[in-house]
């Protein structure tokens, strides 16, 4: 946090109540299988709970297999591990989750790791193959086999991918670069599944209120980083997301949709 943000903190401080999480009355996902890889929390575990609030079967992977029971003991969402940084296994774990629930129509990718401890100027080639290996190389080829699956079984499905409002604005690290990578492989993917009625669609928050920010329930969600003055919250987010891979989201194909307060958009960092 820069030294103008702090004095705002402290001086000009504006509370703003969380935002209401919204429950669908419908269930227009009931019949539907969807896979969140990086579910495990923040706005991955946001999406899979307002999938399956809406009737969808949802299965969470992440890297961490403690955490993972965790969150099926406390959701009752099913888990499996996946790990980006070994996309040999991908084809693997979608056999598994179509062998015992026989389909898998939507898929949401929400993994993502931020750059640690280095600037420009002290990057170096480990940390910089760190984060676009899982950011940009384990999101391609998880579309990848996922893509393999729903073309070879006729599966009109959808693919939505977690990117970044920082996917808009000038970058200089291995995140922000991976998420511009990320922009231009849902438009690529979107021309080249649409054919199989398969839609591929991203969103890019901006910084939004979870753990990976240092944000706890009950913090204040104060934020001069846009012109809304607050951070995203992850049900926000989960809202847009459910609408991309609903059936009435089918006409919206290779789009990025900022949820950023402006950020990314007419608002650059």
């Amino acid at each position: 946090m820069g030294l103008k943000s702090k004095i705002k903190k402290v001086f000009f401080r504006k509370e703003y109540m969380p935002i209401i999480h919204p429950i669908s009355s419908n269930k227009e996902f009931e019949g539907k299988v969807a896979l969140v890889s990086g579910g495990s929390g923040g706005i991955g575990l946001a999406i899979a709970k307002s999938l399956q609030e809406s009737g969808c079967t949802v299965i969470i992977t992440g890297t961490n297999e403690k955490n993972l029971k965790v969150i099926k003991k406390e959701t009752g969402i099913d888990t499996i591990v996946m790990n980006y940084l070994n996309p040999e296994s991908f084809e693997l774990v979608i056999e598994k989750v179509v062998r015992k629930y026989k389909e898998l129509n939507i898929f949401i990718s929400s993994v993502g790791v931020h750059t640690e401890n280095v600037d420009f100027w002290t990057m170096n080639p480990d940390e910089f193959d760190r984060v676009m290996d899982v950011n940009l190389k384990g999101t391609f080829f998880a579309c990848q086999s996922i893509g393999k699956y729903m073309k070879a079984n006729k599966v009109k499905g959808a693919i939505l991918l977690v990117s970044s409002s920082r996917g808009s604005e000038p970058a200089w690290s291995p995140y922000g670069i991976s998420k511009w990578g990320l922009k231009g492989l849902t438009k690529g993917l979107g021309k080249m599944f649409a054919p199989y009625g398969i839609n591929v669609n991203a969103i890019a928050p901006g910084s939004t209120a979870t753990r990976l920010i240092g944000i706890k329930e009950g913090d204040s969600i104060t934020s001069d980083e846009n012109s809304m003055d607050r951070l995203v919250m992850p049900d926000e987010v989960a809202t847009f997301a459910k609408l991309l891979v609903s059936d009435a989201g089918k006409m919206i194909d290779g789009e990025v949709l900022h949820i950023a307060g402006g950020r990314g958009t007419f608002d650059i960092r």
